[in-house]
């Protein structure tokens, strides 16, 4: 008998299969995702060569690169992120004034600057460079450069500046997180970016709408946001991701939904078809989740 096949026994006398099997399957995926030798191009780039428009099914056109295998490849296979899609589609209206925090190559942000139209107005987040470039090259490619304002900076609770951690030689062009005092991991990299509150953009303007994915650093970006979530009430899709709450912003999971209730947000499981689902006051479990925000 192998150490393998006596581990995986010692494993099983605690642990479903199907769980065991699941969790196996992540780390090679992110072990995948991390390894230096996918990617033969070199330090992440906007580059068209290596980079290809697809056509998506609300008829958007975004630049996909041909390397990356976390958020390119999905979208090239149709099939990223469709219950948070249908769920945009169904909220934002033209004319409204919406915000894309964390927007990588601008999947959603393309998708908000077709829906709020030529009297609308989209405001990007996106710190990384080379995202930012695609996403750029992506509102010129669908002729809504006017009504998006790209922004090279992270969300936070202030302004200033924070070091951001992503890997620049792999497969996953996502998951760029504030850094940790923890050590560097192999592959990963961290960068000065500058840092603002959402509610020094906002201002005066009614927001309708928030899509916020920033790895962990949402409650931090919702204390920059107290006037926003206080004025304009905008719904909130956002994601919930324990571990990395823990790590960037230094709270649960629980924590967060308690922080958005006492602003008077109730939240809601986000379905596979674009709806709303049940009502969450507690999320204990590890795997990251979307969910809906909604003012009482």
């Amino acid at each position: 008998m192998t150490l393998f096949t006596r581990a995986a026994r010692v494993v099983a006398r605690y642990e479903p299969l199907g769980t065991f099997v699941r969790r196996v399957a992540s780390k090679l995926r992110r072990d995948d995702l991390l390894a230096e030798d996918f990617v033969p191009y070199g330090v992440h780039a906007f580059d068209r060569s290596t980079w290809v428009i697809k056509v998506t099914a609300f008829g958007t056109r975004v630049w996909c690169s041909l390397d990356e295998r976390a958020i390119s490849r999905p979208i090239l296979l149709g099939a990223y992120e469709r219950a948070e899609s249908l769920f945009i589609e169904a909220t934002v209206s033209a004319g409204d004034y919406v915000v894309d925090a964390g927007a990588n190559i601008g999947f959603h942000a393309v998708h908000l600057a077709r829906l709020v139209g030529e009297r609308g107005h989209v405001d990007a987040f996106e710190p990384l460079g080379y995202l930012a470039d695609a996403l750029d090259a992506s509102l010129e490619e669908n002729g809504f450069a006017d009504r998006v304002t790209v922004r090279r900076a992270a969300l936070d609770a202030n302004a200033g500046s924070l070091l951001l951690r992503h890997a620049p030689r792999t497969a996953n062009f996502g998951g760029a997180h504030f850094a940790s005092t923890n050590a560097l991991p192999p592959g990963h990299a961290d960068e000065v970016v500058a840092t603002v509150a959402l509610d020094t953009i906002v201002g005066t303007q009614r927001c309708a709408f928030v899509k916020i994915d920033v790895e962990g650093a949402e409650p931090r970006v919702m204390r920059g946001a107290g006037a926003t979530l206080a004025t304009s009430r905008p719904i909130v899709l956002s994601e919930l991701h324990d571990a990395q709450l823990r790590v960037v912003s230094g709270c649960s999971a629980n924590d967060y939904l308690a922080q958005m209730a006492a602003r008077g947000y109730r939240c809601s499981h986000l379905t596979d078809d674009g709806t709303r689902g049940a009502s969450i006051e507690r999320y204990d479990d590890a795997r990251p989740l979307n969910v809906i925000f909604d003012p009482r």
